[in-house]
């Protein structure tokens, strides 16, 4: 196999080739068993495309399977997706490496790169350019608690400038789609992020399984009587969480796929543009960077424009104080429909007691929100809850803040300072409940005199349409906000007519 590479690649010198496609390098289509050698193809096709100049494909017309796989210290290479590269949702066989920081290694991983393009010629979404994650046995899995650790995400990018991810589908990740992670110089355009739920609703028709479904996948992770009559006869060293997972998938039992994350970023000069998201957690989300990251101190100069989604938000953070000070500034989202988002505009702080953080000159500009179903505007701490928590042993904001049976667990942060925040020409149409909430501290690291939100701006921020008007009427719920202020918009939240102005 090393002397037929080795030919292969001589022979490309000498002819002039223009590309070379990872079958040259070993990969098999259409060939599960074929997973972790497709990964390797990937990885050495990568070093030896980038060492001849010429771009590195995956072939039209075929589907490659994967496991996890990262391509280190490569400069100027371009990996065009052509075909479909498709994860191989076997939990014992994907990588677990030191590289990949203990967790399950990335489809496509990035480490200490330059100039990297990952872009598509495929006629359409459908004909190729595709890269599948195969989430769902994932999505249950990690609901059970049964994985070992961190799920695997689409892409991965770590230390790395100089990127460019353009025509793609993105379909069914495990986790996150795309992790841009202390990165700069960075594009991402004419991208499709997409969590097939029309199949997941289909399933739970069909399967009838709307009615014990919360019974089964009770926090405290004791199965319903059915089930657990099932569990007695089995051996007592069945762990009963793996049975039941392998049950459900089996069962094509609907899940919920949780933190499959569109876009998130941590670097600096970010640009993301024309792009269709549909997912079920934060759409874009910008995250912060401190004094410990390698391309910036601060995630900031980060544009989002032309974007249609639908999932949890447009978000920034979460933020947590840190000792080596936590940043995200310089944010601009502007241009975007949000069609029954779980929340529209999303800055969210998140537990710490030691250190600082801050979340300053945010932007949000020409927004429409079509019938978010929760908040349409959320400025506070995190609002979250995973599988397997209890709420004795967090401190994130309750879900169901401030509404409620946890309406009182819902600590504001004064460690992170939000201030300079302008949403412009935002329009919320039809909500289900009231328009949102902002919740701050009474008091700031930055000047306990002074609450730790300070100068949000509304302008022409409305609210049309039919709406519950739950809880509060059509006002916002607000806390603790200082030298904030309004011009043409229905309604203003309550804080900001006060403004506090303290001296």
């Amino acid at each position: 196999t090393f002397f037929a590479t080795s030919l292969l690649i001589t022979s490309t010198r000498a002819t002039g080739l223009a590309e070379v496609s990872i079958e040259q390098f070993g990969a098999v289509a259409e060939d599960t068993s074929m997973a972790m050698k497709n990964s390797e193809a990937i990885a050495l096709g990568a070093a030896k495309a980038a060492e001849l100049m010429v771009p590195l494909v995956i072939p039209a017309g075929k589907k490659f399977f994967v496991f996890g796989t990262y391509i280190s210290e490569v400069e100027n290479l371009i990996l065009r997706i052509d075909g479909i590269l498709e994860g191989v949702p076997d939990f014992k066989m994907w990588p677990i490496t030191d590289e990949c920081h203990g967790h399950y290694c990335p489809m496509l991983g990035f480490y200490q790169c330059k100039n990297i393009t990952v872009t598509s010629n495929a006629p359409s979404w459908d004909a190729g350019g595709i890269i599948d994650g195969r989430g769902y046995n994932w999505w249950w899995s990690e609901i059970l608690q049964t994985l070992p650790c961190q799920r695997p995400k689409i892409m991965h990018w770590k230390y790395t400038s100089g990127i460019v991810i353009e025509n793609l589908h993105l379909r069914n990740s495990p986790f996150w789609n795309i992790d841009l992670d202390d990165v700069s110089d960075a594009v991402i355009r004419h991208v499709r992020v997409e969590t097939d739920l029309e199949s997941q609703k289909k399933m739970m028709i069909k399967h009838s399984r709307t009615g014990h479904m919360k019974d089964m996948l009770k926090l405290d992770r004791k199965p319903n009587p059915v089930l657990a009559a099932k569990l007695e006869r089995l051996e007592s060293t069945v762990d009963w969480k793996e049975w039941l997972a392998k049950t459900l998938i089996d069962l094509n039992v609907p899940t919920f796929p949780l933190n499959t994350d569109g876009i998130d970023v941590k670097g600096r000069n970010i640009h993301i543009h024309d792009c269709k998201i549909r997912n079920f957690d934060d759409i874009i989300v910008p995250k912060p960077c401190d004094t410990n990251c390698n391309q910036t101190s601060c995630t900031q100069d980060i544009l989002v424009e032309n974007i249609e989604a639908q999932g949890v938000g447009l978000s920034i953070g979460s933020v947590s104080p840190s000792p080596r000070h936590n940043c995200v500034k310089n944010v601009t989202f502007r241009n975007i429909n949000l069609s029954y988002p779980l929340k529209g505009v999303y800055i969210k702080s998140d537990p710490g007691d030691r250190g600082s953080g801050e979340i300053t000159n945010i932007t949000f500009d020409n927004i429409m929100i079509f019938r978010p179903l929760w908040w349409a505007v959320w400025i506070g701490p995190q609002q979250q809850h995973q599988p397997g928590w209890n709420w004795t042993e967090h401190e994130e904001c309750a879900l169901d803040f401030p509404i409620g049976s946890s309406k009182a667990h819902c600590k504001a942060q004064k460690l992170v300072e939000m201030s300079d925040i302008f949403l412009k020409d935002v329009i919320i149409d039809t909500p289900l409940l009231s328009p949102g909430v902002i919740r701050c501290n009474e008091t700031s690291y930055v000047d306990p005199a002074h609450p730790s939100c300070r100068r949000i701006h509304f302008n022409n921020v409305t609210v049309i349409g039919e709406s519950t008007n739950l809880p509060f009427g059509r006002e916002y719920a607000c806390w603790n906000v200082d030298q904030s202020d309004g011009q043409t918009s229905n309604p203003l939240p309550s804080c900001f007519k006060s403004k506090l102005h303290r001296t």
